[in-house]
Formats: C-alpha cells, structure tokens, sequence
C-alpha cells in the first residue's frame, strides 16, 4: 500500500462498509450532543456535498437516459408528493389528529409533503439499485415540491397557520441542484470518468462522513429525551418506521408496471424523505414533539439501507441481483 493509498484508506473503507457505516454515523450523532450547534451551520453544506456525490457517482449521460423516457418517474413523483401526502394527512384529519395531537399532524405534514433526501441515489448504488432513476426522480421531485407542499398546506391547514413561501424554496432547491450540477461537472472534467471510476469507494465514503453531519446536526435533544420520554421515543420510533415502509409499500404497488430493480429504487426513495428541508422552510420555532418526530425520524433514513442489506444477504429479498453499477458505468 502506498503513502497516498494509506491516507485515504479511511475513505476506502467507510465505503466498502457504507451502509453500516451510515447507520453507525447516527448512533455516533447522539453520542456527541455537544458538537450539534457546531456542525448545524453546516447542514447546507452537507446536503450540497450528498447531492453533488450522487451527480457523481451516476455521471449526466446515465440520468439524460433515465429523464428521455420521463413518464414513469413522472408518474412516480404525483404519487409521492400528491397522493401519498393527500392519503396521509386527509386520514390524519379525518381521524381527528389535526384537533387532538396539532403537533404530530405537523410532523405528517413535514414527513410527507417534501422530496427524497439527496442521499437516495448514493444509497441506491450501495445497495446495487439503479441510483440513474432514483437520482431522475428525486430531482422531479425537487423541482415540483415548491408547489405541492403549498398546495398540501393551503388544503389541509387553516389560512396564515404554516408560514410556507413556495418560492423561497423553490429558490433554495434550485439553488442546490444548479450549484451540485455545476461542482460535480467541474469535478468530473478535472478528473476525468475513468479516475471517477477507480475512486468510487473513496467517494461513498465521502458520502458517509456527509451524513455524519447531518447526523450531529439533527439528533441534538434525542439522548437526553429518551431517558425524559422513553414512552413518546418509542411510539415516534415505530411511528416513523411504519410510515416509511408503508410509502415504500404502496409506491411498490403503484410501479407494478416499471421494471423491478427499477421500481425498488424508486420505492426506498419514496420513503426516505428530506423533513430537514420543511423544518428549515417553515422558518418558525416548532413544537417540542414535532422536532422530536424529526429527530428521531432520522432513524429510518440511516438504518434502512443497512436493514434492506441484511435482509438480502439472508434471502429475504425476491428480486434478482444484477450489476446495476457496470451498466451504469457503461451508461456514464
């Protein structure tokens, strides 16, 4: 091993190992409580850093091929951003929890009405899932959320009660994928497809250090109310969980005509949704219980990946392994 190769063997090796890598990273946040205010200056960074490592690792020519044919994504994008929060919040309301639990219908509005974290695509390739449509669609999604988290909160919230401005995030999506874009074209003329290539474990590492700040940043209250409201963590826990896997389950449900790996890339994005972006658009100091459901919401976001991979490797899982990243590759 050469000099160079040692000191980047760190990066090597939190990617060969991404996935619980990931989940560790979250365990890690809420062990250093004390670094969060540090780091929360720094979440729009990370954030930019996911985004720009996904363009990366999928490469332009891969995500034009995947938005030649939009109509599926397309179709993908109206159920997670339309239907799914419509079904979520109207049986919300109709169940009572807009009057009862105020602050939990808050948290189903921040959990359903936003797009894919930017992990998705780099999560998709870890787990040898197309990461070109699931990076097609999460840019969809990104583009059609100023609208739709509007139209959700003037529909199913009283008048003036959500500060929501579509056009401030409108302009600060754009402002992330214009910018992620434009790094990641830079960098990949600089270095070249091939170098790109040999470095790709290097990059998910990069990638896990990423999530690690976003980790410290939003885990800050959760160890310290898990010893206060140990009752509350654990039905939040599952809360979050089973909200997760339930969109992943009816967005499965509703690809039944896309191809399979394909539809499973597009599913694991659907339920792994950036709330960071709504607490942050909101603007307003929210309920204690709300930032808790934020918080430990997270949970799902780490630990999915790492979850989805044991069940693989144990059989659990129907679908056919194929080489996603050599034709990926090959579609760079």
């Amino acid at each position: 091993m050469t000099a160079l190769q040692r000191v980047f063997f760190p990066l090597a090796f939190l990617g060969q190992h991404g996935t619980i890598a990931i989940a560790a990273s979250l365990l890690v946040g809420m062990a250093v409580p004390f670094l969060a205010a540090t780091l929360r200056p720094w979440l729009d960074e990370a954030i930019l850093t996911l985004l720009t490592l996904a363009f990366l690792r999928i490469g332009f020519r891969a995500l034009g091929s995947e938005l030649k044919k939009p109509l599926p994504v397309l179709l993908a994008t109206a159920v997670a951003l339309i239907a799914l929060p419509a079904l979520g919040l109207g049986l919300g309301a109709a169940f009572g929890l807009n009057q009862s639990h105020p602050e939990i219908y808050l948290a189903l509005f921040i959990a359903l009405a936003v797009p894919p974290i930017t992990a998705v695509p780099i999560f998709a390739g870890l787990l040898r899932l197309p990461g070109a449509v699931a990076l097609a669609f999460l840019i969809l999604a990104m583009a059609a959320t100023p609208l739709t988290a509007w139209l959700h909160a003037s529909v199913f919230f009283p008048a003036g009660s959500l500060p929501l401005d579509p056009s401030s995030i409108g302009l600060r999506l754009a402002g992330f994928l214009v910018g992620a874009a434009a790094l990641a074209f830079a960098i990949q003329k600089v270095a070249g497809l091939p170098r790109l290539d040999k470095i790709r474990t290097h990059l998910d590492g990069i990638n896990v250090l990423a999530m690690l700040v976003f980790a410290i940043a939003v885990m800050d209250g959760v160890g310290p109310a898990m010893v206060q409201r140990p009752g509350l963590v654990a039905i939040l826990f599952v809360a979050t969980f089973a909200l997760a896997l339930g969109q992943m389950l009816l967005m499965r449900l509703c690809l039944f005509f896309m191809e399979a790996q394909n539809a499973i890339s597009v599913s694991l994005a659907t339920g792994l949704r950036n709330m960071g972006l709504m607490v942050a658009s909101l603007g307003m100091a929210i309920p204690e219980t709300t930032w808790l459901w934020f918080a430990v919401g997270q949970f799902p976001i780490f630990f999915m990946p790492w979850l989805i991979e044991i069940a693989r490797k144990r059989g659990l899982s129907k679908e056919p392994k194929t080489s996603v990243q050599d034709s990926e590759k090959i579609a760079r």
